[in-house]
């Protein structure tokens, strides 16, 4: 079964707390742990995966910590969870880049794991992390 790990979900903690959070200043990993109560030193595992893949900046000092590269408009949940769960499909034969399966043309789950492929990859790519804190927004009205 296709299943988002946990450093995958806590990415996305982290990116949806950098967006409602760092206004013009960086934001303390310490601060980010403590609101999640998720271990400092796990975020910071996750935090450089997000760095490599140019998702935060970083600043050193005391007025240092992380900030978004870009604003939550511009994230898609899916290329923030490709950085650390790398492709989301549910079947090899169905992921990019992969050799075709030989069976195929013969195959009859492959055209269901084509569509669930394309249901997975349509909701990730198209919602973005303003999108995430807008619907939260609206349920609290």
């Amino acid at each position: 079964m296709l299943m988002v790990t946990t450093k995958g979900k806590n990415a996305l903690k982290i990116m949806l707390y950098l967006s409602q959070n760092q206004k013009d200043e960086y934001v303390k990993l310490k601060e980010i742990a403590k609101k999640e109560g998720i271990s400092e030193k796990y975020l910071e595992q996750i935090v450089s995966y997000l760095q490599k893949a140019g998702k935060v900046k970083s600043s050193r000092g005391a007025n240092g910590g992380y900030r978004l590269a870009r604003t939550p408009q511009e994230y898609t949940v899916g290329e923030i969870l490709k950085c650390l769960e790398g492709d989301m499909s549910p079947a090899d034969c169905v992921r990019d880049g992969e050799n075709v399966c030989q069976k195929r043309s013969e195959c009859l789950c492959y055209p269901l794991w084509g569509r669930l492929d394309h249901a997975i990859h349509d909701v990730l790519d198209h919602t973005t992390l303003q999108d995430l804190i807008d619907e939260k927004v609206k349920d609290r009205s």
